[in-house]
């Protein structure tokens, strides 16, 4: 008997074929013809050697009867098992001895005397331990008791390659079938336990573990060992999660982790792992530091060219296929094919292997194998690898997703919601303040300014509008105390009250200066009169006088109820402003589209009385597309086109409209390109510098500029002004409005003006045009328009 010790407790074993036998006895009894046949030969010839059948002490009969344990053994393992690939092995129950075993069993586990040895003992028992007691339990509930236990338990090895130094992973599975547990003494009573019912139940009860010590039990039999290469398995199970569980991309401890996965899954140790991710954030290809230490692409690459052209040439490269790019050995010819291999070559790097990583058809990454000797990587080595790689792609996914949120935090905690023309810019910022952060030094928003843009501004503004909202408060009161002062007759024949010829006084002082200038002043006493004094008396005279409550009555009806004061010709004039200003937004923001299309710019927008617009395009704004003066062209005749066809949309809009309100329209032409600057308190785009702020000074005073010598504002209904300093850009936008005559947008009636003197401005110039609002004109088919000039001295 062999007491093989499980922590303090010892458990009783000896080696013995008998259950074996048993099990030819039976298959004897009831197998198939041919199969009784066999065995029925085999317990005949057994029986000859009764030492065979009996509990073995000393294992050194096995040699005498070597013949015969390979006859047995045959019976466990049958032909399908390869004696030089399998690995299996017949031992002494819970022992460490092995009496049969295959020739690979033997290479990996067990030294020159047969001894298993090969496994540290620590990682033995360390992984064996749980496997032995869970083990012997079920048996003894399941032979002695006849409690049906389900499920088994295997454990995990890390056993060193010798020859590779790397470790690999081998599950051991420890058969039981021919173990015959023997009680030694009276069987513990287990009235009134839980039943086990699975494997997982017997380890964690507690009252059965202590009630079955197992050194009252012997267990007399032989351990079948079944052990397979699972490397592969556990390599992939430990990445991923190692990824899942990873917080930060570009961790180094994270990073060398999988690298010695890779290793392992590979076989080849000091293979060199590298990661370049190629994150879209906001939908702009971007390089970001912080996600890029390990990468051995971009390690020689010190500039944001090399980076995109590297970026560029991969992305072309697995543009059709996902399969990697194997480079056995980086040769003349393979550098000469891509020069950026010339900085892994310079790194010391012979053979290298590039796997793509793609998220939706979209290479989000690359992941790169590279050694210092040649052909050292192969094809089977990728194949090894390809199984990691939808992992790969997973952490490059969340990790992307990770940064897309911190970029847009910055952005919504620093800037505004941004347009995707700049959007690149901002995210640029957002990044360098995050990996600032990251390294731990104090973060700040770099400024977002771009230089050399070129302005287009253009303003369709409703005519006289604060005449027209002040006449729409005159109307409003005028027949508010009209009706009032109806209310006070009616009640002064019922009633004499010296209060009523008080107020009627006040009623015709009110009407009298309502009807003649409206000042402020009097505009927040007659509204207080009304809302306060006038209603108090009326509800007064409500239950006073019975007769007159129906006039009281149309009275409150005829006001607004929350401000006590009556506002039909305000919500008509506020009516056709929100009209106006709506459609006229919807109309071009739309067109809004179309420009960007032709060159992609900065566009905002203003909605007031009216609606204005800023554009800035150049080449700081669109780095990735090159500017041509072609593309400012284009967008100053979409700017004249669209400020025409947005007057005649205003135009008809006058029969949808309670209050019918009209536009005028105006540009200012400005050939000199300026800078402009975020502003990180406003949340807008302005001008930068002294000298563009003059732009912006004569953009704001043009409103209500005059045509000099005359009363005579610039800004008519139903005409586009242009306003300008030089004659180059007179000269362009004669070219955009000879054509737009041409279209029939514009009528043959054009001005060239001179224009007053502004605060801080001298020498502007303006052309001035009509609009053709009749929209059913066709274009002229034949002949050049009639361009008429009036100069203005």
């Amino acid at each position: 008997m062999e007491p093989n010790y499980f922590g303090s407790m010892d458990i009783h074993s000896r080696l013995s074929f008998a259950p074996l036998v048993d099990a030819w006895a039976k298959t004897a009894t009831e197998g198939r013809p041919g199969t009784r046949k066999l065995y029925q030969n085999l317990l005949d010839r057994i029986k000859r050697h009764p030492e065979l059948l009996e509990p073995i002490e000393d294992i050194s009969l096995l040699k005498e009867h070597e013949e015969w344990v390979d006859m047995l053994m045959a019976t466990l393992f049958p032909v399908t098992y390869s004696d030089q690939e399998d690995i299996y092995g017949v031992g002494i129950p819970f022992g460490h001895e092995v009496i049969y075993s295959s020739s690979r069993f033997r290479e990996l586990f067990l030294d020159e005397s047969g001894s298993l040895n090969r496994i540290p003992e620590e990682i033995a028992n360390q992984h064996l331990q749980i496997e032995k007691c869970a083990s012997a339990y079920k048996m003894i509930l399941s032979q002695l008791y006849g409690h049906k236990i389900d499920g088994t338990i295997t454990s995990i090895l890390k056993v060193p390659n010798p020859e590779t130094g790397l470790v690999n992973y081998y599950e051991l599975d420890l058969d039981t079938t021919f173990i015959k547990v023997r009680p030694m003494g009276d069987l513990p009573d287990i009235t009134g336990f839980d039943q086990c019912c699975n494997m997982a139940d017997i380890l964690h009860h507690e009252k059965l573990l202590n009630a079955f010590p197992l050194n009252r039990f012997r267990f007399e039999g032989i351990t079948i060992v079944r052990i397979k290469n699972v490397t592969h398995r556990e390599v992939i199970n430990s990445i991923k999660n190692i990824l899942l569980e990873q917080h930060d991309f570009g961790d180094t401890e994270v990073f060398y982790q999988l690298e010695k996965q890779i290793q392992t899954l590979i076989g080849i140790h000091n293979v060199r792992m590298g990661i370049t991710p190629f994150f879209r954030v906001n939908d702009h290809q971007l390089v970001v530091e912080q996600f890029t230490h390990h990468s051995l692409l971009l390690k020689s690459v010190n500039n944001h060219a090399g980076e995109d052209s590297i970026c560029k040439v991969f992305q072309e490269l697995f543009k059709e296929t996902d399969q990697p790019l194997l480079l056995s050995a980086i040769d003349d010819v393979w550098l000469n094919r891509y020069p950026l291999l010339q900085g892994i070559a310079d790194q010391g790097y012979k053979s290298a292997a590039f796997f793509p990583l793609k998220s939706n058809g979209k290479l989000i990454g690359v992941l790169t194998l590279v050694h210092e000797e040649a052909d050292k990587l192969q094809h089977q080595h990728l194949a090894e690898a390809m199984e990691s790689i939808p992992l790969f792609v997973l952490a490059m996914e969340k990790a992307a997703e990770t940064l897309d949120n911190e970029v847009d935090k910055v952005i919504k905690q620093h800037f505004t919601a941004v347009q995707n023309s700049v959007e690149w810019k901002f995210t640029e910022a957002a990044l360098q303040f995050i990996a600032a952060k990251a390294k731990g030094a104090k973060a700040k928003i770099e400024p977002i300014v771009f230089e050399h843009v070129f302005p287009l501004y253009g303003a369709i503004d409703i005519r006289n509008s604060s005449i027209e909202r002040n006449n729409a408060i005159q109307l409003d009161l005028l027949e508010q105390l009209k009706q009032a002062g109806e209310v006070v007759r009616l009640a002064q024949a019922k009633t004499k009250m010296p209060l009523l010829e008080e107020v009627a006084y006040r009623i015709e002082k009110y009407s009298y200066n309502v009807s003649n200038i409206l000042f402020s002043g009097d505009e927040v006493l007659i509204d207080h009169f009304l809302r306060n004094e006038v209603v108090e008396l009326f509800e007064h005279l409500r239950v006073l006088l019975p007769e007159i409550a129906t006039a009281v009555e149309a009275y409150f009806k005829q006001i607004d109820p929350s401000i006590r004061l009556r506002v039909h010709h305000r919500h008509d004039f506020e009516e056709s402003i929100t009209l106006i200003n709506q459609e006229l937004s919807r109309f071009i923001d739309t067109e809004q589209e179309i420009a960007q299309r032709i060159y992609p710019h900065y566009f905002e927008r203003f909605v007031t009385d009216g609606v204005d617009f800023n554009m800035y395009i150049g080449q700081s704004i669109t780095p990735d597309k090159p500017f041509d003066t072609f593309y400012l062209k284009n967008l100053k005749m979409w700017q004249i086109t669209t400020l025409t066809k947005a007057a005649q949309l205003a135009h008809q809009l006058q029969l949808r409209m309670s209050n019918p309100l009209k536009t005028t329209q105006r540009i200012l032409a400005h050939s000199i390109p300026i800078s402009i600057s975020f502003r990180t308190a406003e949340r807008k785009f302005d001008v930068d510098g002294a000298y563009n702020i003059r732009y912006e000074i004569i953009k704001k005073r043009i409103d209500k500029v005059h045509v000099k010598g005359s009363n005579e504002r610039l800004t008519q209904p139903g005409k586009l002004a242009i306003v300008f300093s030089q004659s180059k850009e007179a000269a362009e936008y004669l070219d955009y409005i000879e054509f737009l005559q041409n279209q029939r947008l514009l009528l043959h009636d054009l001005e060239q003006l001179e224009l007053e003197e502004l605060q801080g401005v001298v020498g502007l110039k303006a052309l001035r045009v009509s609009i053709n609002m009749d929209t059913e004109d066709k274009p002229l088919k034949d002949g050049q328009p009639e361009v008429i000039e009036i100069a203005q001295n």
